[in-house]
């Protein structure tokens, strides 16, 4: 939304120009609904909002949080735009930083989910992710508390439920997987680096409506418990991984989820300890019907 934006994704969307078949919203393949993971992306397109995401997270000498937004935006049926903006705040015994990360913009692509088996139940898109320098706080980039080099991230993402499989409580599992390699504008001062993240899920509306029917209340019947794990290795230098445990809860119209996150290699235990993560999330295309809840290209022009 600042400098460059328009320009990067006209560019990003030449790039991407697929024309696909049309896709069901929330990332929908069969009977599985994949729902939107807190700490990795989800394998498709559709118009919705984070607003906010809160990460709260102690460290050794104070406390490091995140204030942050997504918006995604359908182009056309399977091709969005996303722009993701946090605005961090440090505080320590030394010195106290707040103010805005950069500009992260991405093009995903979503392949439209095929049935060709019963059960199939996968869904898979690409992307590219650009991180914009120079457009977040002057006094962050001067401490060098956010990157002041560019980068460019091509990225896979994947989702499988297992409703093939034979035992019925086992059936509402589900996985989600993202990699990319991240591209540094200047190797030299800031190294690529590969990214991975993945999700374990166990999806309590599946379970409710295509395995058993629960006489339980339906409050219990949205919840999906899930655990995800990030990992980032640069080329050079220590990796940092986190596992992080929580609960999504899912209405109609928005999506409400809590995680812990957790530090798990020895480098990311050093610089934080546990923290939480909180997201409210609004599925814009299910109740606006202009052009903020609809593509702004259908490939049916009657529609």
């Amino acid at each position: 939304m600042r400098i460059r934006l328009i320009a990067a994704a006209a560019a990003l969307l030449t790039t991407f120009w697929v024309v696909h078949s049309a896709a069901d919203a929330h990332v929908v393949c069969g009977d599985r609904v994949f729902p939107t993971t807190l700490t990795m992306d989800d394998p498709g397109v559709s118009d919705e909002l984070s607003l906010p995401t809160i990460v709260l997270t102690p460290t050794p000498s104070g406390e490091s949080n995140v204030y942050a937004y997504e918006w995604d935006k359908t182009i056309t049926d399977n091709l969005d735009l996303a722009f993701n903006g946090d605005y961090l705040t440090q505080r320590g015994p030394a010195e106290n930083l707040s103010g805005w990360d950069n500009l992260t913009v991405t093009v995903k692509d979503q392949h439209p989910c095929k049935e060709r088996y019963q059960h199939e139940e996968v869904a898979w898109s690409v992307g590219v992710v650009r991180l914009f320098p120079g457009t977040g706080s002057t006094q962050l980039r001067n401490a060098g508390a956010i990157a002041n080099v560019g980068s460019t991230a091509p990225t896979f993402y994947l989702g499988k439920g297992l409703g093939e499989l034979k035992a019925g409580y086992l059936r509402p599992l589900a996985l989600t997987f993202e990699a990319s390699r991240v591209l540094s504008d200047k190797p030299s001062l800031n190294p690529n680096a590969w990214s991975y993240a993945a999700s374990l899920q166990y999806s309590m509306p599946y379970l409710q409506q295509h395995v058993k029917a629960l006489h339980v209340p339906q409050f219990f019947t949205r919840m999906t418990p899930i655990v995800e794990v990030a990992m980032n290795s640069p080329d050079s230098g220590s990796p940092s991984t986190t596992i992080s445990p929580g609960i999504l809860y899912d209405a109609n119209t928005w999506q409400l989820g809590a995680e812990a996150i957790i530090p798990s290699a020895h480098a990311t235990r050093q610089a934080q300890h546990t923290g939480i993560l909180i997201q409210y999330h609004v599925f814009l295309d299910s109740f606006y019907k202009s052009w903020f809840g609809k593509p702004l290209i259908k490939r049916n022009p009657s529609q």
